[in-house]
């Protein structure tokens, strides 16, 4: 059974010859293949070379498109800042007040770094079509308009200037249907949507309900193709009962400090959980201390099916240990097999 067999089939409920396990590992391909971050995110070619040296060193269930959020800030205007080691980061956002950024032109999907998101997408899916799943990862709607204003002028728009934001949101959200369904067309399988908004860490439920899950309702709707929303690391547990049944949502990344046990309590026979482990914990724990944790959480969520073990933030830090990245891999393995299959 391939990796494009194994999470298709557990996406569905059928049996699989052991549990798909994914890591998020965009910035590590440059580590591998010896080129810098900027090369990296700007040359399709130099990408596609990192997702296939990180396939290959550590065999994980998924190739990722690239996760790059600053290339959407930067074609609205923005300015990126690139590091040495990490993923660009938003230098100068494009908008200093919401009133501004309903001014900013709508780009398009090819705009500018944009376009290395999309030929990076087809190639990745042009060397791994059904043998690997090529998961693409966006700004969920609700927080999407932070990426314009930076978070907190947007969170002070949600809460103080209410008819102002929701006018920001229908402005950005025809370019977030463009490009989610433009991944899509270039071969993406799945699409990911870090809906911040959804987190404990950012808004109360009363907030997510009230002012983002009607908007994210409706742009998943326009969206042709499975997804998963993500809690962008933080807690889900207060919102995750509202993810299942919205249009096209098969799954939910839980965040590494939501009780497991809680999430699935939380969701429906056949709604898929992913996620649970730390970011952070990759950088300072050693090999055994991942397996143990990995095995943890297999034990609560594996045996209900639908479930795939994977860290629950962005890239993992750069310095992660080898060791622990394949600790992780093996942590799979030495999961009963079968165990969790047609759940």
């Amino acid at each position: 059974m391939n990796s494009y067999q194994r999470v298709m089939n557990t996406l569905g409920g059928l049996p699989v010859d052991r549990l798909p396990v994914f890591a998020v590992l965009g910035a590590h391909g440059a580590g591998i293949t010896g080129c810098d971050q900027r090369t990296l995110y700007s040359d399709p070619a130099a990408y596609l070379a990192g997702q296939k040296a990180v396939r290959q060193s550590y065999g994980f269930d998924l190739v990722l498109a690239p996760f790059d959020f600053s290339a959407i800030s930067e074609a609205f205007g923005g300015e990126t800042a690139w590091g040495g080691l990490q993923t660009p980061n938003v230098k100068r956002y494009p908008a200093r007040s919401i009133a501004q950024a309903l001014s900013l032109p709508v780009p398009s999907p090819s705009t500018a770094r944009l376009s290395v998101a999309l030929d990076a997408t087809r190639e990745l899916a042009r060397c791994y079509k059904e043998e690997v799943p090529v998961i693409a990862v966006l700004p969920g709607p609700g927080i999407l308009p932070a990426l314009l204003t930076g978070l907190e002028c947007w969170m002070e728009g949600v809460l103080f200037e209410p008819d102002q934001a929701a006018r920001l949101l229908d402005h950005s959200a025809g370019f977030l249907v463009a490009f989610a369904n433009a991944l899509l067309q270039a071969g993406a399988d799945c699409l990911v949507f870090t809906e911040g908004m959804a987190s404990a860490e950012i808004a109360p439920r009363g907030l997510f309900v009230d002012a983002i899950l009607p908007h994210l309702a409706g742009i998943l709707g326009a969206i042709d193709g499975p997804k998963v929303i993500s809690s962008t690391g933080g807690r889900m547990n207060h919102t995750l009962d509202l993810l299942p049944g919205l249009p096209g949502v098969v799954g939910a990344i839980v965040g590494s400090k939501d009780d497991l046990a809680e999430s699935r309590r939380l969701s429906p026979p056949g709604f898929n959980l992913i996620g649970n482990l730390d970011n952070l914990a990759f950088a300072s724990a050693d090999a055994g201390e991942i397996g143990r944790i990995a095995l943890e959480r297999l034990s609560v969520a594996a045996p209900a099916g639908h479930f795939v073990l994977a860290n629950s933030g962005g890239d993992l830090p750069r310095d992660t240990p080898a060791a622990n990245l394949k600790a992780l891999r093996e942590s799979v393995l030495r999961y009963p097999a079968g165990a969790g299959e047609g759940a």
